[in-house]
């Protein structure tokens, strides 16, 4: 079962993508906030999501004006599920809560014809509405469709008796000459109204267990629907795809991350969308740093829990399977509180997520593993530990900094990187403007992947970066006799 903590989907940017979202009633807000991914057993329910979703996306330009009428009325709706659990409990429901159920279920009659509206268009699958108007009848018999609450004098016959006897006690209250007569009378009153009170607390509750079912289910059609037209309006924003449902083989084309597209945006600079395929085995993605090696990484999770969660992923074209477990270890999110070192935690983190991937077919992602440990060690572990996952029934993927680390995969991505920049254009650009030598290197990195075919190791970047930023030539010449 995929379960992914706050902090890893603030990590690859699943927590941005969920806070662009905006949940208009309080189900659809609870569909967000407790996201739910679904598993390869519930693979025909997924794809009815993925349905409604893409059909939504493309009607979204032509139904705006109805998506926001909807929305507003989702707005106006109160959580009144709490109430509904208790009469489905045999509780007694006061008359607050069957007020507020009554403007519920107002609510949802007006509402349901403009879903009926939307459904012309983007024809929905498995999602309906109960028609309101019995419920309705339960709780306003006598169709004035106000919006207060009262049990009329009708609900039963008794209740119709016990009112009589009530008013005629009054008016008898009212033109009584002596103390003695109105406190006898005033005696009374209290019995009727005791007998009155008893007799609406059984029709409230012969109510509530009438409501409770039918209405919970609508509550979550109304959380589904609200989610739907959001998810919509995300794949609008972002070109999400509905992906193709394979068996083990996963292939994005053009994927790229919402969250950095955004900031980029911001910065005047635009993401550059990757592509890559993987499959059952290890991959390793090979780059210097500053190249985006970890960004591939996050941005695959990224696009794997949109699709689990029933979005369209960000992507021209899509091909994925489903997974048991998405397990990702990244070094700034490696826990060192067991009081043992970085490299120590990394191995505590990596058996226990080894165990989970080897439950059923995983994602299993892991950043820069080893780094906690001397380079010389690092590399014989992480190039053992790659022999090991081309053998577990997931898809691995690993970034590395380490050499003779790819040759033991199963495939090999490299990030472009510098290798077609020229380091004195650089400098010269260092010197004509005077800006941040990151921010330079930056705007000149390449971040798209190639498929590395036979062997090669890491590439040498690093030796281009120092001679760009001007390092002092006395370490430079060290530096190139070693190299």
């Amino acid at each position: 079962m995929i379960n992914i903590r706050f902090e890893e989907r603030e990590k690859i940017g699943l927590q941005y993508a969920l806070e662009t979202l905006h949940g208009c009633s309080p189900f659809g807000q609870e569909k967000i906030r407790k996201l739910r991914y679904y598993s390869p057993d519930e693979r025909e329910e997924l794809e009815t999501e993925l349905y409604n979703v893409e059909q939504a996306a493309k009607a979204a330009d032509a139904l705006k004006p109805l998506y926001d009428r909807i929305g507003l009325m989702l707005c106006q709706m109160k959580d009144i599920r709490g109430s509904l659990r208790r009469c489905q409990a045999l509780e007694v429901p006061d008359h607050v809560e069957l007020f507020e159920i009554k403007v519920y279920l107002q609510r949802l009659e007006s509402l349901i014809p403009l879903f009926r509206q939307v459904c012309e268009t983007t024809h929905f699958k498995a999602l309906a509405f109960h028609d309101p108007a019995q419920a309705l009848e339960i709780l306003d018999p006598d169709k004035t469709r106000s919006r207060g609450f009262y049990i009329p004098d009708n609900a039963t016959p008794k209740l119709r008796e016990i009112r009589a006897a009530k008013k005629q006690i009054e008016e008898q209250l009212h033109h009584a000459q002596t103390d003695a007569e109105k406190e006898e009378l005033r005696s009374r009153r209290t019995r009727v109204c005791a007998e009155e009170d008893s007799e609406e607390t059984k029709v409230r509750r012969s109510m509530g267990q009438a409501l409770a079912r039918d209405l919970l289910e609508d509550a979550d059609t109304a959380g589904r629907l609200d989610f739907i037209i959001q998810k919509a309006l995300f794949a609008v924003r972002y070109g999400g795809v509905r992906p193709e449902i394979t068996e083990t083989e996963l292939e994005l084309t053009d994927m790229i991350n919402p969250e950095l597209c955004d900031l980029l945006e911001q910065k005047g600079r635009s993401f550059v969308p990757v592509s890559i395929r993987l499959e059952q085995g290890a991959t390793v993605i090979t780059g210097a740093n500053m190249g985006g090696k970890s960004v591939v990484m996050k941005t695959v999770a990224l696009n794997v829990l949109l699709l689990q969660a029933g979005f369209l992923v960000c992507a021209k074209k899509a091909r994925m399977p489903l997974f048991y477990s998405v397990k990702m270890l990244f070094d700034d999110l490696q826990s060192i509180q067991s009081g043992l070192s970085g490299f120590g935690s990394e191995i505590v983190q990596f058996q226990k997520a080894l165990e989970e991937v080897e439950q059923g077919y995983s994602l299993f992602l892991l950043d820069e593993f080893a780094r906690g440990t001397n380079p010389d060690e690092g590399a014989v572990i992480v190039q053992a530990v790659t022999k090991y996952l081309n053998e577990v029934n997931a898809i691995s993927l690993l970034t590395t900094h380490y050499d003779k680390v790819a040759e033991n995969a199963r495939l090999h991505y490299q990030i472009i990187g510098l290798r077609d920049v020229d380091p004195e254009q650089i400098r010269q650009e260092l010197a004509a403007t005077g800006d941040d030598g990151i921010q330079v290197i930056a705007r000149h990195m390449n971040y798209g992947l190639y498929r590395v075919e036979g062997k090669s190791d890491c590439p040498r970047d690093a030796l281009n970066i120092c001679r760009m930023l001007s390092l002092k030539p006395e370490i430079l010449e060290k530096i190139e006799q070693a190299y």
